[in-house]
C-alpha cells in the first residue's frame, strides 16, 4: 500500500518554514494567505494609540502540530528511523520498509535473515545520509542493511553484542563512494567499538564480515545510551566524543584523523578514548538511572566559503530532567569541557497530571531537538520545552486506544528538519511552523536586543525591539546611540527631538537627525533637505563652539606667557614638576583642532554626499551667518558656481586668487565680465591665464583692454599688445576689429618710436587687408608715424603722396623704394623725375643726382636737365651726356635696321599674293559633283585643293544644312542680295534699248558701281560655303555625332540600300 494518498499535497501544506542559508524564511502554503493578512497588519496596522501592533491573529497556525501519517502499515511497528528523507520501518515479521518521502508511492520491502517470530524488539541506527542501516536486537545479533539490498545481511563481528548508541560519521557526506567512513558504537555492557560499514562482498549473502575493534570500555560498567562525535569547525582534526549512559556523560577531547582509511592497522579513536576515559571528565547525576537518550543539534553555519552543520546544542535525559547546554568551540584540548551554560531542566508537569488525572513523575523516553526547542515523548503524550526560557509550550496527548498502543520512539530528521513519531500501529510526523516566531519576545524580555533583532519576523516586531532598546539606552544615558537607534523607530520625529533638545547638546540631535536621514528614501525629498539644511546649521553651529574655546585658551596661553616672563627671576614661582603651565593648554588646543578638523570633515561629506538637497541660498546665508568663509567656498566649489567665487574674491580685493578660479573653472562670459577689473589689478597674470584660453573671443576684451591704464600703471611691456599679438601670430584670429586696435596700440606706444613693430605688422597683414588702412592711416599721421604713413599711401595706390611725404621728410631713400611700387611704367618715370627734381631743388650735387638717375633705369640726362638751372655747368655730367648721345645713336641704326626688315617682308607677301591670284585646278571631263554626282560642268561649281568638286547650289544646300541659324540667315541675305544686284545690272544695261521709257523714281548705280558690290557680295557667299571643304573640313569632324540614319529618314521608312 501507498503511504498517505495525499501525502505530497499534505507535504507542500503543512511542512514547517525552513530557514534559509541567507536569513530568508519561507512561508508553508497551507497557512501563506493567514500570515501574509497577519504580516500586512503587523506593518501598515496602527492601534486605538497610534502605535504599531505586534499581535498576532488567531488564525495563525500553531507552532506544533502532531498529524497522523495515513498509512495501513502491514503489521506491528518495531522500530522507526528517519534521515536524509529517507523513512525507515522494521515491523514485525523481520521486515525492513524502506521510503523516499519525496516517492511516497514507492515502498521497498527487504527482510531480516531470522525467524521471523523471533524478532519482537530491535535498535534501530540510519546514518544521515540515509543509506546505511545497522539493527541489533537484546539477544547480540545484528544487521547491516544497504539502500537497493533485498536483505539484511548478519554481521559475524558482532556477535553477541547489542547495540544501544551509534556516532555516524559527518564526512560521509562528502566522500564519493559507498562507505559510512569510521563510526563509533556502543553497547549494553558500557564498551566502545570502532567500525566502517561498506557494502561490499556478494549482494544475494546473509552474511557480512566487517571489521570492529573494541577500542575503549567506561570507568563504570553500565549502558551506553548515546554517543556523539563532532569535529571541531577551525580544527578538523581536533574531536570531542560524548558519551552518555543512564547516571553519567563523558566528554573526551583529542586528535583523531578522520582521513584515515579502511585498512589501516591503527585505530582512529582507540589513543584518544583510552587516554580521555583513563582520567574522565564527566557530568553525573545522582540518583537511579535516567532513559540517557543524548541528541546533538546541529546549526548552519558559514565559515569561509562554505557552509558548514555546526554541533551548537545537547541534550541528555536523565532521571531527575533534561541536562542541556551549549557546545563552544575553541582551543580546548584533552580534559577541557566544550559544554557552556549547562543546565538541568526539571521535566514539565503535564497538564493531566495537575488535573489529577495520571501520575506526574512518569519520565520521557525519548528527546530531540529543534532550533529552539527541546522535545520529550512520553509513552501518552509529546511536550516541547523552549530551550530560552524553559517553559513548556507544546503539550499533546496521544490515547492508546487511538493509536493503537503507547508511543515508542521519536525521531528527527535532521537534514530535512521533519520529527516523526510511532507507536506500534501508526506513524505520526509532528510539524514546526515558525517556531522561532516568539523567540524575539524572549529575548526582548532579557535586553538581548541583537538576538531580537535577528528572529523578529515582521516590520512590526522590529520596531517594537528597536524602540525598547532606544529607551533603554537613553534610560543608562548612552544618547548617542539612542538617538542613533531611535531614527529606525516609529516613534514620531517631533516627540524624539524635543526630548534630545531637553538635553541642549548638539552631538545627540546632530546623532539622530544623521540616522534618521540614513532612512529616507529618494522619493522623500522634503524632508531630506529639512534635515540636511538643519544639520548643516548644527554642524556649523559646533565648529563654532570650538573655535571659542580655542581662542579662550589661546588667550589663556597668552596670559600665561606673560606671567612666566614677568616671573623668569623668581625660580620659586615656576611648576613643581618643571613644566610650563602653556603646555596643557597647547595639547587641548590641539585636541581641539583636531575635533574641529574631524567635525568639517563630517560636514564637508555630508553635503557632497546631499548635494542635491542642499537649498542653495540658505546655504550660503548660513555659512556668511556663522562667518565660515572656508565653507562658504567649500560649497561654492561643489555646486560649480565659480562666478559667485570669483566675486567673493574680487570683493576681498584678492585679485590673483580670482584670477585663478578662473583659469580652472572659468567660462567665456566670466572672462568678459571680470577682465576689466582685473586689467588694472593684475594684468600680467590675467594675460597668462587669457593666453591659456582657446574658447575666448578677442574682440570681446577689447572694452577690458581699453579701461587699461598702462601709462598710468608703468608696468612694463603693454599687457594688451602682449595678448593681441598673441591671437594675432599664435591662435591666427582674422576678426578686422582685433587687427585695427592692434594697430592702435602698436601707433600709440611710445616705446615704439622705431616703428620697427608696426611697420612689421603693416607689412606682413597689409595684403590680406585684415585691418583698415584708411583708420591705420589717419592714426599714423595724427602720431606723426611717417614711415607707416608712406607705407600706407602706398597700399593705398597713392604712390605720389608717398613719394612726396618721404621727400617732405628728407628721406630719399624711402622716396625711391616706394617710387618703384607702382606698376605702371609712366608713373614710375614720373615719381623718378619728382625725386631728381626734389634733388635739385635742395641742391644737390649733380654726381648724386646722376647716381639716382643711374639707379632708376628708367630717366635720362635728357629728362633731368630742364630741372637744372639755366648756368649750371656740365662739366659734372658731361660724361653721361656723351653715353646718351652713343645710346641715341645705336637706338637709331637699330631701328633703320628694322624698317628694311620690314620692306623686305611686305615685298615678299605681295609677291605671294600676285601668286595665288594665278592659281588653278586640272579636272576631268567625266568631273561629278560629289554631292548630286551630276557632271559638274553642267553648272557653276566650286573645286577645292583637296580634288572634292561640288556644284555651287548643291554646296550651299549642304552647307545650309549643317550650319547654324545665324550663318545660314547670312547665307540666305547674301544670296538675296547677289540676285538683286544682278537684276539691276540687267535693268542698267537694258535701258538704252527701250528708247523713251519713263526712268525709274530712283535712280540706279553705276554698272562699276553693281560690279563692286556683286564682287563683295560674291567673296562674303564664298568666304561662307566654300570656306572649306564640307566632306573633309571643321565640319565634317564636328558631324562625327550625328546619326547615320536621321529620324525624318527612320519615320519616313526610306530605303537606305
Amino acid at each position: 500500500m501507498s503511504l498517505l494518498d495525499d501525502y505530497a499535497e499534505y507535504e507542500s501544506t503543512v511542512r514547517r518554514q525552513q530557514q534559509q542559508p541567507n536569513g530568508s524564511l519561507s512561508v508553508p502554503n497551507a497557512y501563506s494567505n493567514q500570515q501574509q493578512d497577519g504580516l500586512a497588519l503587523g506593518i501598515n496596522g496602527l492601534d486605538a494609540d497610534g502605535y504599531i501592533t505586534t499581535t498576532l491573529e488567531a488564525e495563525d497556525a500553531p507552532i506544533f502540530s502532531l498529524d497522523t501519517v495515513q498509512f495501513q502499515v502491514p503489521n506491528k511497528i518495531i522500530s522507526l528511523a528517519v534521515a536524509n528523507d529517507t523513512l525507515v520501518l522494521v515491523i514485525e515479521g523481520a521486515k525492513i520498509l524502506r521510503i523516499k518521502l519525496q516517492e511516497a508511492h514507492n515502498i521497498i520491502e527487504a527482510s531480516v535473515p531470522v525467524n521471523p517470530t523471533s524478532l519482537r524488539a530491535c535498535n534501530v541506527f540510519l546514518d544521515p545520509t540515509g543509506r546505511h542501516l545497522l539493527l541489533s536486537t537484546p539477544q547480540g545479533e545484528s544487521f547491516y542493511y544497504y539502500d537497493g539490498w533485498e536483505h539484511a545481511k548478519m554481521l559475524s563481528k558482532f556477535k553477541n553484542m547489542e547495540v544501544t548508541a551509534v556516532a555516524w560519521n559527518s564526512m560521509a557526506w562528502s566522500t564519493a563512494n559507498s562507505s559510512s567512513r569510521t563510526i563509533l558504537v556502543g553497547t549494553h555492557d558500557g564498551k566502545l567499538y570502532e567500525t566502517e560499514l561498506r557494502p561490499s562482498g556478494d549482494a544475494k549473502a546473509k552474511r557480512i564480515d566487517i571489521a570492529v575493534k573494541c577500542i575503549a570500555e567506561l570507568p563504570v560498567r553500565e549502558r551506553v545510551t548515546g554517543i556523539a562525535m563532532e569535529a571541531f569547525p577551525d580544527r578538523r582534526k581536533q574531536h570531542v566524543v560524548l558519551i552518555a549512559t543512564g547516571t553519567r556523560m563523558y566528554q573526551v577531547i583529542g586528535a583523531a584523523d578522520l582521513e584515515t582509511q579502511a585498512g589501516d592497522k591503527s585505530s582512529v579513536f582507540e589513543a584518544m578514548l583510552h587516554n580521555g576515559l583513563a582520567n574522565p571528565n564527566f557530568q553525573e547525576i545522582p540518583g537511579m538511572p535516567g532513559p540517557g537518550a543524548l541528541t546533538v543539534h546541529h546549526r548552519e553555519t558559514v565559515l569561509g566559503n562554505q557552509v558548514q552543520a555546526i554541533a551548537t546544542d545537547f541534550a541528555w535525559l536523565t532521571s531527575m530532567g533534561v541536562f542541556f547546554g551549549r557546545l563552544t568551540f575553541g582551543a580546548q584540548e584533552s580534559g577541557d569541557s566544550v559544554i557552556e551554560n549547562a543546565a538541568l531542566i526539571p521535566y514539565p508537569t503535564s497538564s493531566n497530571a495537575a488535573n489529577g488525572d495520571a501520575d506526574g513523575s512518569e519520565q520521557p523516553t525519548a528527546l530531540s531537538l529543534t532550533a529552539f526547542h527541546i522535545l520529550l515523548q512520553y509513552s501518552d503524550r509529546v511536550c516541547a520545552l523552549n530551550m530560552l526560557n524553559n517553559k513548556l509550550v507544546y503539550e499533546e496527548s496521544v490515547a492508546p486506544e487511538s493509536s493503537g498502543g503507547t508511543l515508542q520512539g521519536l525521531t528527527v530528521d535532521e537534514a530535512k528538519r521533519t520529527c516523526w513519531l510511532y507507536s506500534s500501529t501508526n506513524i505520526y510526523e509532528l510539524v514546526v511552523t515558525d517556531e522561532d516566531r516568539d523567540v524575539w519576545n524572549i529575548f526582548l524580555t532579557r535586553h538581548q536586543f541583537d538576538a531580537a533583532l535577528k528572529h523578529c519576523y515582521n516590520d512590526a516586531q522590529r520596531d517594537t525591539v528597536l524602540r525598547a532598546q532606544a529607551e533603554h539606552l537613553f534610560a543608562t544615558e548612552n544618547y548617542m546611540q539612542s538617538a542613533e537607534i531611535f531614527a529606525h523607530t516609529s516613534l514620531s520625529f517631533e516627540e524624539v527631538v524635543m526630548r534630545f533638545m531637553e538635553k541642549k547638546d548638539n552631538r545627540m540631535l546632530q546623532a539622530y537627525l544623521l540616522s534618521k536621514l540614513s532612512t529616507l528614501q529618494k522619493q522623500d525629498r522634503t524632508q531630506t533637505t529639512l534635515l540636511v539644511m538643519w544639520l548643516i546649521e548644527i554642524y556649523l553651529s559646533i565648529i563654532g563652539e570650538v573655535d571659542a574655546k580655542i581662542s579662550s585658551l589661546g588667550v589663556s596661553a597668552v596670559s600665561s606667557s606673560a606671567e612666566q616672563i614677568t616671573a623668569v627671576d623668581k625660580p620659586e614661582s615656576g611648576s613643581p614638576n618643571g613644566q610650563s603651565p602653556v603646555e596643557p593648554q597647547s595639547n587641548a588646543i590641539a585636541t581641539f583642532e583636531q575635533e574641529k578638523t574631524k567635525v568639517q570633515n563630517e560636514l564637508y561629506a555630508l553635503v557632497e554626499e546631499h548635494k542635491n538637497a542642499v537649498d542653495p541660498n540658505t546655504t550660503y546665508q548660513l555659512a556668511e551667518s556663522h562667518g565660515r568663509r572656508d565653507f562658504w567656498l567649500f560649497y561654492a566649489s561643489l555646486r560649480g558656481d565659480y562666478e559667485r567665487i570669483v566675486e567673493y574674491w574680487m570683493e576681498k580685493e584678492e585679485f590673483l586668487r580670482a584670477i585663478e578660479v578662473l583659469g580652472h573653472y572659468g567660462t567665456p562670459e566670466m572672462f568678459y565680465k571680470y577682465s576689466p577689473a582685473l586689467m588694472n589689478a593684475e594684468p600680467v597674470a590675467l594675460v597668462d591665464i587669457l593666453m591659456r584660453q582657446p574658447n575666448l573671443i578677442p574682440s570681446k576684451l577689447i572694452p577690458a583692454f581699453m579701461r587699461y591704464g598702462h601709462d598710468t600703471l608703468g608696468s612694463g611691456a603693454n599687457q594688451a599688445i602682449r595678448y593681441l599679438r598673441f591671437c594675432i601670430q599664435k591662435q591666427v584670429c582674422r576678426d578686422p576689429v582685433v587687427y585695427n586696435y592692434y594697430l592702435t596700440l602698436l601707433v600709440k606706444d611710445s616705446a615704439s618710436d622705431s616703428e620697427s613693430e608696426l611697420m612689421s605688422f603693416l607689412t606682413t597683414y597689409g595684403k590680406d587687408m585684415l585691418y583698415d588702412p584708411d583708420y591705420a592711416l589717419r592714426m599714423c599721421k595724427r602720431y606723426g608715424r611717417i614711415q607707416s604713413c608712406v607705407h600706407l599711401y602706398s597700399l593705398l595706390k597713392l604712390h605720389e603722396d608717398a613719394v612726396e611725404l618721404a621727400l617732405k621728410q628728407g628721406d630719399i631713400e624711402l622716396a625711391q623704394i616706394h617710387a618703384e611700387r607702382p606698376d605702371d611704367d609712366k608713373l614710375c618715370k614720373r615719381l623718378w623725375l619728382k625725386i631728381a627734381q626734389h634733388m635739385i631743388q635742395v641742391k644737390e650735387p649733380a654726381s648724386e643726382v646722376m647716381e639716382l638717375v643711374r639707379r632708376s633705369n628708367r630717366l635720362g640726362v635728357e629728362d633731368i636737365l630742364p630741372f637744372f638751372p639755366d648756368f649750371t655747368r656740365v662739366d659734372d655730367f658731361k660724361d653721361d651726356i656723351c653715353v646718351a648721345l652713343e645710346d641715341y645713336e645705336m637706338q637709331i641704326q637699330d631701328l633703320r635696321a628694322e624698317m628694311d626688315e620690314a620692306t623686305r617682308t611686305a615685298e615678299a607677301m605681295q609677291s605671294d599674293m600676285t601668286t595665288l591670284k594665278n592659281r588653278f585646278a586640272i579636272l576631268s571631263t567625266e568631273e561629278t559633283c560629289q554631292v548630286c554626282n551630276e557632271p559638274l560642268w553642267i553648272r557653276q561649281f566650286y573645286a577645292f585643293p583637296c580634288q572634292h568638286s561640288f556644284h555651287s547650289d548643291c554646296l550651299t544646300r549642304r552647307v545650309v544644312s549643317s550650319c547654324n541659324r545665324v550663318q545660314r540667315r547670312r547665307i540666305q541675305e547674301l544670296q538675296t542680295q547677289f540676285g538683286e544686284i544682278t537684276k539691276q545690272r540687267r535693268q542698267l544695261r537694258l535701258t538704252p534699248l527701250m528708247g523713251k521709257a519713263k526712268s525709274s523714281s530712283k535712280p540706279l548705280d553705276s554698272d562699276e558701281q553693281l560690279e563692286q558690290q556683286q564682287r563683295r557680295a560674291k567673296q562674303q557667299l564664298d568666304a561662307l560655303v566654300a570656306g572649306e571643304c564640307v566632306l573633309c573640313g571643321d565640319a565634317m569632324i564636328k558631324s562625327i555625332a550625328e546619326p547615320f540614319i536621321s529620324m525624318d529618314q527612320a519615320a519616313n521608312g526610306d530605303d537606305l540600300l
